[in-house]
């Protein structure tokens, strides 16, 4: 297997840290692009290993880092903490829209033509990057088929009052349980989610890129305590059927059972890839969806 790491530049200039791998044979191969959630990152957990799996099923596999999920260039540490504070929902979406942009032109992406397939996308996001791929997906004819990982239903998960003190004080802060980090969000967090509500209203897109004729995956964990199942079932619900899958797995967390540092992959966890991969092959490869006219 190829793995390279590289560098995107967003439209606003800023630095999108990379991964791509793939088998070379000379074949074209789709492409899927993995979206990390909330304080999350390309290379936390089990992340690499499901890009390797997608690679070994045979598409091209794309991860990166968003400019402001707040780690820098060591990969794998929360040394951005200022540019964490200043991230937002839709500055996410147009680095997404940025990615996509720099595959179909093929810049700045150390791949032989021969071995990219890059007019079929999908995208394959976990915990809020679940919900930023639904977000992103009926805005781009060639997103074919998206995976949504513990997807979350809707982003402004705060009661009025922390939202008052949050207006009052300018920020909030949260604590990393697993760094000992306390993060601050900025108000241009509240801001964004007030100001673009229709753009983020994650069951009503969902309900659009299945109406596009567009696939849409959901797997949620039984025990899920940050994304309860039930906020799949609500995308859900909202969804062509003929187009939409839901699979709730039992007796498992937001994570699948998985750790950072990755720790060695988990039968849920395996379930998921083997049910992803095979969604991938269905509507990427052997029966893929037509393009709109």
């Amino acid at each position: 297997m190829i793995h390279k790491e590289f560098i995107f530049r967003s439209s606003e200039g800023e630095k999108l840290r990379a991964d791509l791998r793939y088998k070379e044979n000379g074949i074209k191969k789709p492409v899927i692009i993995f979206i990390h959630g909330f304080k999350g990152f390309k290379n936390w957990g089990p992340f690499p290993y499901v890009c390797e799996r997608m690679a070994d099923a045979g598409f091209v596999s794309i991860a990166f880092n968003f400019s402001h999920n707040g780690v820098g260039d060591d990969l794998l540490n929360f040394t951005e903490l200022d540019r964490f504070a200043e991230n937002t929902f839709t500055r996410e979406l147009g680095e997404v829209s940025d990615v996509i942009a720099q595959i179909m032109k093929l810049e700045n992406i150390p791949i032989d033509e021969s071995e990219i397939l890059n007019e079929v996308i999908a995208l394959h996001g976990h915990s809020r990057g679940a919900a930023t791929a639904i977000l992103s997906a009926p805005h781009h004819r060639m997103i074919r088929a998206v995976a949504a990982w513990a997807p979350v239903s809707h982003f402004n998960r705060y009661t009025e009052r922390q939202m008052d003190e949050w207006r009052e004080k300018g920020y909030a802060e949260m604590l990393n349980a697993r760094t000992g980090q306390t993060m601050r969000l900025n108000v241009t967090l509240l801001d964004d989610i007030e100001n673009h509500k229709g753009l983020l209203d994650i069951p009503a897109l969902a309900k659009m890129m299945t109406s596009q004729e567009k696939a849409l995956l959901m797997i949620a964990g039984s025990e899920d305590l940050t994304a309860k199942p039930e906020e799949s079932h609500a995308i859900y619900n909202e969804t062509t059927k003929q187009f939409s899958e839901l699979h709730i797995l039992s007796n498992t967390g937001h994570t699948l059972g998985a750790e950072h540092p990755f720790a060695g992959t988990t039968p849920a966890l395996e379930s998921a890839i083997e049910i992803t991969i095979n969604f991938f092959q269905k509507y990427l490869v052997t029966h893929p969806i037509p393009f709109p006219e």
